[in-house]
């Protein structure tokens, strides 16, 4: 099968059996569209062997790609080769054995407490883009949410006034939200100066309505960085930092913050919030050796696949 045909197949199986979020199929789609389709046009995916992974890696020198790109690029092809092995049973190279590069240990950026008042003091709230801002602001510092999450939220469970809420967050894992007080506040007071009925909660000005978009936030954050005088980067991830951050210095447990954030895996959460201090990690690690019970005969286990 030709790596073009087996990428199809890989990207179908994705959105459809795998439940990818779109963000990750887009990367996915980079990927290919940028590297591995062109480097490795019309050849069949059982030819690929060691020698093109390291001539692939040879091109990465010679066009200075980063150290973080190369490893995108050099995940999802393993990604591409366990699928294609596992799922449609080719005989093709063991992703095992691609290295990944090394990464740097990722330094956390987030906003200290006068960084997060001067963005609320920044913003207007008498508008309406005003106040959907900060109505979106605090439900990223108020959450923890990913800024896909907080965009595919809808309006209907805050009309009828909750305060708890399942969603499906990043790999389809499914999650339980707690919103403060706080934020539900502005929720109300957002949908309240709205005339409209449109269904999502972040919705576009003008008419007709549509749900805001990821594309449409980077703008409003480069301009409220500037605006409130913030030498620290600003992006709707940081204030899910932010969130993290402050709940790590007020005492939450670490397993707390990864089930509260949706992280598939107790060390990429470890590996953000608590810093390259060993120790540290090998307490959390610990905390996951519960006893467990024998499984009865004949019943069916599933293994946990841990995932970023």
């Amino acid at each position: 099968m030709q790596v073009e045909t087996a990428y199809r197949v890989f990207m179908t199986h994705g959105a459809a059996e795998r439940l990818y979020a779109k963000e990750t199929l887009q990367k996915h789609q980079d990927v290919f569209r940028s590297w591995l389709l062109p480097f490795f046009q019309g050849k069949e995916v059982e030819s690929i062997i060691r020698p093109d992974v390291l001539a692939l890696r040879t091109r990465f020198l010679e066009r200075a790609t980063g150290i973080y790109r190369q490893y995108q690029i050099l995940m999802t092809l393993k990604l591409f080769l366990k699928f294609c092995r596992n799922v449609v049973g080719l005989t093709c190279l063991d992703p095992a054995e691609i290295s990944l590069p090394h990464r740097k240990q990722p330094k956390v950026i987030y906003l200290r407490n006068d960084e997060v008042q001067k963005l609320r003091d920044t913003i207007p709230v008498n508008t309406f883009a005003g106040l959907r801002l900060r109505t979106l602001v605090e439900v990223l510092l108020g959450t923890g949410l990913r800024i896909s999450e907080a965009l595919s939220l809808d309006r209907e469970p805050f009309d009828r006034g909750i305060q708890e809420l399942e969603i499906r967050g990043k790999g389809g894992k499914n999650r339980i939200l707690f919103f403060p007080e706080s934020v539900l506040s502005w929720i109300k007071r957002f949908l309240a100066s709205r005339p409209d009925s449109y269904p999502a909660l972040f919705i576009t000005t003008g008419e007709p309505p549509r749900r805001l978009a990821r594309a449409d936030i980077s703008r409003f954050f480069i301009i409220l960085r500037r605006k409130a005088g913030i030498t620290t980067r600003l992006t709707p991830h940081i204030l899910r930092h932010t969130y993290c951050t402050n709940l790590l210095n007020n005492g939450a447990d670490i397993m707390h913050i990864k089930e509260l954030v949706g992280h598939s895996d107790i060390q990429v959460t470890a590996r953000y919030y608590l810093g390259v201090d060993r120790d540290a990690l090998r307490k959390v690690v610990r905390r996951l050796n519960y006893t467990v019970e024998e499984p009865v005969k004949g019943a069916v286990t599933s293994e946990l696949v841990a995932g970023d």
